[in-house]
Parts: C-alpha cells; structure tokens; sequence
C-alpha cells in the first residue's frame, strides 16, 4: 500500500470510524455480483451446490411440469418463461448462469429467452459427473458468423472447383 493510500485511509478512519470504511468496503465488493443473475430451470431434483450460487439466485420453477398433453406443456412452459421474463427486465444483468435442471426443453427455451431479451450468451453450468461442475460459455452468434465465413472461404480455396 503506498504511502498516500495510508494516509487517506487514517484519515477517513479518524472522522468516520473504522466500522464505517468496513462497511464502505463491504458495500463494493457485494456490488461485484449485483448483476449477476443464476437461473435454476426447475429445482427440486438435484441438489443446489456453491456452483450453482452466484449472483442472485432465481428459481424458474419447482417440481414436476404437467406433460399430460402438448397443450398442458406449452402453457406451463409459457407461464415459466413469463416468470423468467420479467426476471431479465428487472435489472440490466452482465451475467446469466443457467443451472440447467429438469427438462432440457426449459433449459433451451429460457437460454434463447435470455439472448432475445439481453442480447448476451447466458453461461450454462454443466454437470460432468462425480459431483464435478463447470462453465460452459460459448459465443453462438460468433460460431453462426465464422461457420458461414469458413464454408465461403473452403469453396473458393477448393481446387477441385477449378
């Protein structure tokens, strides 16, 4: 710490307290994850871990979904993803974790959710196995982008073409 950082710092001790630049300091770095947001699909069958933990925690749904007929599923998946929705509206999220739980018809439609109303990738949290988790966040949109550059750039490089 520098000598100038020192000083200040006594120096706001000296007029505000200590348990004030404590609480100052704990108001920033709480603030790291303030828009962070970590959806859980549906909750319910698997455990939630640390992992799944970050930022705030939303849970877009619990328990069994009604698959009775094509209809009652649809409009239970509706009705989550409105819940979603309004989530995602509620603050301007830098980052969404989706805990993909439950049905991967959920999970597929609350990440396509996330990008049309963020405009952002989500990063999806994977279940390897062995209690072992990691983040996959992959750039779709540059993938759609260089897959269609690639295939250009392969058909006019192709001799076979000549």
């Amino acid at each position: 710490m520098t000598p100038l950082t020192e000083k200040k710092i006594s120096e706001y001790i000296s007029i505000n307290g200590e348990s004030a630049l404590l609480e100052l300091i704990s108001k920033t770095t709480d603030n790291k994850n303030k828009f962070e947001l970590t959806i859980i699909a549906n909750a319910g069958v698997h455990p939630l871990q640390d992992c799944h933990k970050r930022g705030e925690i939303f849970i877009a749904s619990t328990g069994n979904i009604n698959f009775t007929t094509s209809n009652d599923a649809t409009s239970e998946i509706k009705e989550i993803l409105i819940k979603v929705a309004k989530k995602l509206q509620s603050k301007p999220w830098q980052k969404v974790y989706i805990a993909p739980f439950g049905p991967a018809i959920l999970s597929m439609c609350i990440k396509s959710l996330v990008y049309r109303i963020l405009n952002q990738e989500t990063i999806d949290i994977l279940h390897a196995g062995d209690g072992r988790h990691f983040d996959i966040a992959i750039d779709i949109r540059n993938i759609a982008v260089t897959a269609g550059t690639m295939d250009s750039i392969k058909e006019t490089q192709d001799p076979s073409q000549d």
